[in-house]
Parts: C-alpha cells; structure tokens; sequence
C-alpha cells in the first residue's frame, strides 16, 4: 500500500492510497485539478478512482465530493450520521446508490485492501479515523478529533504509519485573533488535538512495527511545522522515546508530501 497526502488542513483534505491498481481518496476537499496537479509533483496522475472515503461532513472535506463522484462514478465510504448530515446542495446530487454506509469496528473488505472506521470526536456528526490494512500493513488516518480515549488505543495501536493530527499550539491559539468562541471549539473535546496532545497520543499509538507518523492539519494560523515537530521531540524525550525511533514529518496545506510505502 502506497499513499500520498496531497492538502492537509483547514482549507482542504485530500490524501490517495494505492493498491496494486486500485486509488482510494479520504476525504474529497480539494478538486480534480488540484488532485491532478499534486499528482504529477509525484510523477503520478490519477485515471480511476475506486473509492472515497469521507471522515466527516465539514466542508474542508467534501466540498469537491459531487463533481468527484459523478466523474468516476465511485462509491462513497461514510458512516450513518455523515450522510445524514452532508450539506443539502451534495445530498441533492448524489444518489442512493452512490454511498455506503459503514459501521465503526466493521472491517470493509475489498479485494486484498480492508478498511475500518473508528469514532473520533469532533463537533460533527459521527465522525471517523480509519485505518487502512494490505498485505499485512497498516495506516491509521486521525484528524479533526478533539481527544482520543485511552479504550480505544488498542484497536489502533503499532501499524506501520500514522497521519495523526498537530492542529495547534494552545499559546499561538489563544493569543490569535480568532473570537472567542472559535478559540473555545478548537480547545474543546469535540475540537482539534493539539501539538502536545498529538504526541502524547501517539507514545501511546506507535509501537514497534511503527516507522513514520505523520503531522497533520496543522493550523496555518496558530502553527508551524518547527513548533509541532519540536514538541513531539520535546514530549518523545520525557516519555524515553529514542531520537529517531519514529519518522516525523508534517504534511502541508498547499502542497503534496512525497508518496510514502508501506
């Protein structure tokens, strides 16, 4: 399995996994043509879509969903309550038959390629994290959650690779110009994790089959890629993490990572 994070954050979320010849996309916020451009940074393009994948229905991950859809006519991945609440205008668009709607702790299995949805804790409507298991290899993919309980670890822990959101730093956030209210959503449970938060949660997460984690949905705002990086390592030295266990890298908003393979 083989993937590519091409838009991470709060203007738009977009990453493709590849197996064998089959593309899955998570989350649809980011158009045909910029999904096309980032693509060929990677030497790559993009004919065929097997499958998308919708963590939760805010707009940063669906706002491209309809045209996506009706141009590869492929099946939509999401749970009862993201359907429920998608905005009327994609709801208008798509038909019955477009979704499938699944349940958490339920492995989907398609062709050698297994996906599973866990909760995570966002102020939307049943939103999810997934992990993504191939020959014998494992993904987890976790943004826009406000926390992570500590009975839930288990069914995630030690895969391979982690895309695990850095969202913000408190300090950043709180001296921000951003109203009240939007400050208080964010630090919320229900909110986004922040630097520290992340990475005591992946001590947590990662084990010994683990190689990379990968920051994601960095505020462009209330962040910086040096800040999260230097509280993970801040955070992995008072836990005894060894320098260097993990791969530690930030996905970016406005341009794609490298292809990463497991």
């Amino acid at each position: 399995m083989d993937f590519i994070v091409l838009a991470s954050g709060s203007k738009g979320n977009a990453t493709i996994l590849k197996h064998g010849e089959r593309r899955f996309l998570v989350d649809a916020g980011i158009s045909f043509r910029m999904i096309q451009s980032r693509l060929s940074a990677n030497h790559d393009r993009l004919d065929r879509l097997d499958g998308i994948f919708i963590t939760h229905e805010h707009v940063d991950h669906v706002s491209f969903l309809v045209a996506l859809v009706r141009k590869f006519h492929c099946p939509v991945y999401l749970t009862e309550g993201t359907k429920r609440n998608l905005a009327r205008a994609i709801r208008e668009n798509l038909k019955d038959d477009d979704y499938c709607v699944i349940g958490f702790d339920e492995p989907l299995l398609l062709d050698g390629f297994a996906a599973m949805a866990f909760p995570t804790y966002h102020d939307a409507l049943e939103p999810c994290g997934f992990k993504f298991t191939a020959g014998g290899k494992t993904l987890v993919y976790m943004t826009d959650t406000g926390y992570f309980p500590d009975d839930r670890i288990d069914s995630i822990r030690n895969a391979e690779a982690y895309i695990l959101e850095a969202n913000h730093d408190p300090e950043m956030l709180l001296e921000s110009d951003r109203p009240w209210l939007l400050k208080r959503r964010i630090l919320d449970d229900q909110g986004h994790l922040s630097n520290e938060d992340s990475a005591f949660l992946a001590v947590n997460l990662a084990g010994e089959r683990t190689k990379l984690i990968m920051l994601a949905h960095l505020s462009q705002e209330c962040n910086t890629p040096e800040l999260a990086l230097q509280t993970y390592l801040g955070v992995f030295a008072e836990q005894g993490v060894a320098p260097g266990q993990y791969r530690l890298v930030c996905a970016k908003q406005d341009e794609p990572m490298a292809e990463e393979s497991l």
